[in-house]
């Protein structure tokens, strides 16, 4: 029978509740059940044993199986949803006192299977313990009932992180065949990650010196040219001071995940340069406070990030082969969209050679001449009239494609093929400003196509409509 009674220790509840939910959001204390089945998954509890009719003390009971929600975690009611249930409840406690109940027993936690109402009626009126049956769980984590599902996290973490440690040299044995390593993560499942890095650079060598390879050897060599080399780079950069809660092989692991996400999508496999993610990285954590919050291993559109003309370059390297093809190149730009008009530039030369020698010619060996017949002797001239010093802001790239591109443009507005002396462009290009011409050639190139690609699209439309 519902009473007058039971009303106001309801309301007393109720608000109660409300006003420890308030002080506990401002003092950023935990104030949640905490949710058995998370518990169970995230310390991976399976071995349990009945435990008999127990008295239990009220204050380590710190969760349940399916009503956490609706209770805080001194059990006090959050919503009025519960009202009639828990005033039946008070009323046969009143006149039979609280029956028993069931728990999960976790180390020294408790976890209600039944009797959310009854733990929450008998903590109104006072009481500090209560019977129950308990069934409990066997945990390699010690739990206790200040825990929160953020400390049993990191508690698991922890363990996980030890167990794969051990694993990692015990198998590798690289704290004997390196003892100077300092290999440490805060993040389970790295380990893992290095001993797969370890397995493909033992393949890549085997197959490299066409013998086996032993294990040990292949670690010594991974350690010593690849990850060395990586973790070099983050202490040139001091990127880690960034990151006081990470590790150097945190932020290796991190930048090798990374960047193959990133080589993937800009089919540049092996052109994204170590220093741009890092720099990248850098720059973002001092800059922006909500990547602060949000932490270092956030999602990959953080990496999406790095400048347009970054990822320009790679996809360029990689489509043109230019660093093997011609390894002391100095092709490099300033502005997004010059690699895109050179690769045009390449293609056209490619293009005009295969008439010339009425043969296909291989792309590789057409970059290597437009290098060597289009590109260098253009900068060969820029350097005789030292045109770099007047434009400090820009590269002799940019100087190449500026008069190449101009060139093009005056002899197709005069119908002049050919006819336009580099004399007369070095001498156009000496007057203009020092602020940088190239800005506004990529800008008026972006919006017209050049009479030759106009000349290439005609001949492909014939040979498609003849197949």
């Amino acid at each position: 029978m519902l009473t007058a009674e039971s009303a106001n220790e309801f309301l007393n509840a109720r608000q109660k509740a409300f006003i420890e939910d308030w002080v506990n959001f401002f003092t950023g204390r935990p104030n949640d059940l905490l949710s058995f089945e998370e518990v169970k998954q995230n310390l991976r509890l399976q071995d349990s044993s009945y435990k008999g009719l127990q008295e239990v003390e009220l204050d380590k009971i710190v969760g349940s199986t399916g009503r956490y929600r609706d209770f805080t975690r001194s059990f006090l009611p959050r919503n009025n949803s519960t009202e009639e249930r828990w005033r039946r409840v008070d009323a046969v406690t009143h006149e039979y006192g609280v029956p028993p109940i069931e728990l999960f027993k976790v180390g020294e936690a408790y976890f209600v299977r039944d009797g959310n109402h009854r733990v929450s009626v008998a903590r109104s009126h006072g009481a500090t313990t209560i019977e129950a049956y308990v069934i409990e769980y066997k945990s390699r984590i010690p739990v206790d009932k200040n825990d929160d599902a953020e400390s049993l996290r990191v508690k698991m973490d922890e363990l996980l992180i030890q167990e794969e440690r051990r694993d990692f040299f015990r198998e590798t044995k690289l704290d004997q065949i390196r003892p100077e390593q300092n290999i440490v993560f805060t993040e389970p499942g790295r380990y893992r990650l290095l001993k797969e890095h370890i397995g493909f650079h033992q393949y890549l060598m085997e197959i490299e010196q066409q013998r086996v390879v032993p294990y040990e050897e292949a670690v010594a060599s991974w350690y010593v040219h690849v990850y060395l080399p990586i973790v070099e780079s983050i202490r040139r950069s001091k990127v880690l001071a960034s990151f006081p809660d990470r590790t150097e092989a945190d932020l290796y692991a991190w930048l090798l995940e990374h960047r193959a996400e990133l080589e993937e999508d800009v089919k540049a496999l092996g052109f994204v340069p170590t220093e741009d993610l890092l720099e990248q990285l850098k720059r973002e954590r001092a800059t922006n406070p909500f990547a602060r919050f949000m932490g270092l291993f956030r999602s990959d559109e953080a990496l999406k990030g790095l400048s347009p003309l970054t990822l320009e370059r790679a996809k360029f390297l990689k489509e043109t082969n230019l660093d093997e093809v011609r390894p002391d190149h100095n092709l490099k730009y300033s502005e997004a969209g010059c690699y895109r008009l050179t690769k045009q530039h390449i293609d056209v030369h490619r293009y005009l050679k295969s008439i010339d020698f009425a043969r296909e010619i291989p792309y590789d060996e057409a970059v290597a001449s437009w290098y060597d017949n289009v590109y260098m002797p253009v900068i060969k001239l820029i350097r005789a009239r030292n045109l770099a010093a007047k434009f400090p802001k820009n590269t002799e790239s940019d100087l190449y494609l500026w008069l190449v591109s101009r060139r093009e443009a005056i002899e197709q507005s005069q119908d002049q093929a050919g006819q336009v002396p580099d004399e007369a462009l070095i001498v156009e290009l000496e007057h203009e400003s020092p602020t940088g011409p190239i800005s506004r050639l990529i800008e008026a190139l972006s919006h017209r196509k050049s009479k030759v690609s106009e000349e290439l699209e005609k001949i492909t439309a014939k040979v498609l409509a003849k197949e």
